[in-house]
């Protein structure tokens, strides 16, 4: 749970049902709720509607595991770190990889630049297996450094889950102060 700038809370559900368009039953949420007396006036954050079923499986992928805001004026972090890439879709060989995914969402929880969306997903593209990446869980945590000049993601499920720290520079952009 989080607390940022326009007195609301953001929460993040990572047991939350999946949407119709997302393919899967349970596939987490955030949300942001406004700081007042009611009980049910939380709304669900637009983000990670769709679903390739051939490239990703979303299931429980526990998205809203990691929030983290800059404050005043920044951006958030909220990630899945179970989200699943798929490869070899419906062949016996299939894998499914739980790799993780992060969205970086502007102050107002939209995508508003290029450092903003889903694409946050550094074990892609590297070789999988639990050997190397293919259990990466990009998002168990994840940050910003106090000058807002970096963002943290944690990866514990990599190289024989022993792990992996990933820093992303994003001086210049991100700071808003």
């Amino acid at each position: 749970m989080c607390v940022d700038t326009l007195l609301r809370i953001l929460v993040g559900a990572p047991q939350a049902r999946g949407l119709p368009s997302q393919g899967a039953n349970h596939t987490g949420a955030l949300y942001q709720c406004p700081i007042t007396g009611e009980e049910w006036d939380c709304v669900r954050v637009d983000i990670d509607e769709d679903v390739d079923l051939e490239r990703e499986s979303k299931e429980n992928q526990w998205l809203g595991v990691t929030v983290k805001s800059q404050g005043v004026g920044g951006k958030v972090v909220a990630c899945a770190h179970l989200y699943e890439l798929r490869q070899r879709f419906r062949q016996p060989s299939e894998t499914r990889d739980p790799i993780g995914r992060c969205y970086v969402l502007s102050e107002d929880l939209t995508v508003r630049d290029d450092l903003d969306g889903g694409e946050w997903k550094f074990c892609e593209g590297r070789p999988q297996g639990h050997e190397q990446f293919g259990f990466c869980q990009q998002g168990m945590a994840a940050g910003f450094t106090p000058d807002n000049s970096y963002i943290l993601f944690g990866a514990p499920g990599t190289y024989h889950w022993k792990g992996e720290p990933r820093t992303e520079l994003s001086a210049g952009v991100w700071n808003h102060t």
